[in-house]
């Protein structure tokens, strides 16, 4: 197995809005009152720009020539992203 690479990418906790929804009967006051629900993901920072943002949770480096593949991706709008914390 050959040595790998360094590895470039930062560890990030990304904390983000999502949607919420309600199916049951609610006063107007009530309906009103509900917010978005505040999310965390934690992954690697893979991509991000003013209209993405993208993470992946598993890498692994190829036994052959040391090159890096990822999974578990999740790719956010920028829109719904709050914070970005670089994680040690």
């Amino acid at each position: 197995m050959k040595k790998a690479n360094k590895f470039p990418y930062k560890r990030v906790k990304i904390y983000w809005l999502d949607i919420v929804s309600n199916s049951e009967w609610s006063s107007l006051e009530k309906a009103k009152s509900q917010v978005p629900s505040i999310c965390e993901d934690t992954g690697y920072l893979l991509y991000k720009d003013q209209k993405k943002l993208i993470i992946f949770a598993s890498h692994s480096f190829d036994d052959d020539d040391g090159s890096l593949t990822v999974g578990n991706t999740t790719v956010y709008p920028r829109s719904v992203v709050k914070k970005i914390e670089v994680l040690k």
